[in-house]
């Protein structure tokens, strides 16, 4: 057991390590392979969420797994939406920025309303359903330029985006 704990430190200090160096050749290869870290982390507490979503009694588990899934979902998009990967051409740095914004206040819902169904049973596939209306409803919102600025260029970070911070902290 202890050569396992090890092992583990170990990795996990060279990934640390080896992210770090990643941030001082190109910024833009630090946040991709950081963002996909926690995309990758978000799968697979989906993966195993649902693969177990027969056997829960607590409603609080499920929800988090099955947010999980949309949350990396929207953090994907804002991994390939950000300046300097090219996907989205017509968009500037507005673009993951929303995203973000978007991905947290999911995130930070989520972790508020779980708590309410710890001792409940819930529907896993209504849930899902929600999730899946309620992000392509937010990105269409974001695309079709709906939803309120996070970032104007040569200004900065909006109100919008500041504030919208100081919630998602408060409810997280």
């Amino acid at each position: 057991t202890n050569s396992y704990v090890f092992k583990f430190i170990l990795t996990l200090l060279l990934f640390i390590v080896g992210i770090s160096f990643t941030m001082g050749y190109s910024y833009l290869l630090f946040h991709i392979l950081a963002e996909f870290f926690s995309i990758i982390i978000a799968g697979i507490i989906f993966v195993i969420t649902w693969n177990s979503r027969d056997k829960l009694d607590n409603g609080y588990l499920l929800l988090i797994g099955i947010s999980f899934f949309f949350i990396g979902g929207i953090d994907l998009l804002h991994t390939i939406a950000y300046e300097g990967m090219n996907v989205f051409v017509d968009y500037d740095a507005n673009l993951p920025t929303q995203m973000w914004i978007v991905a947290r206040y999911l995130q930070a819902a989520s972790f508020v309303i779980a708590p309410l169904l710890i001792t409940r049973r819930i529907n896993a596939k209504t849930i899902f359903g929600t999730y899946f209306i309620l992000t392509a409803s937010l990105i269409i919102l974001i695309f079709s330029g709906s939803f309120p600025d996070c970032y104007i260029e040569g200004t900065g970070l909006t109100s919008f985006k500041i504030i919208s911070e100081y919630f998602i902290c408060l409810f997280l």
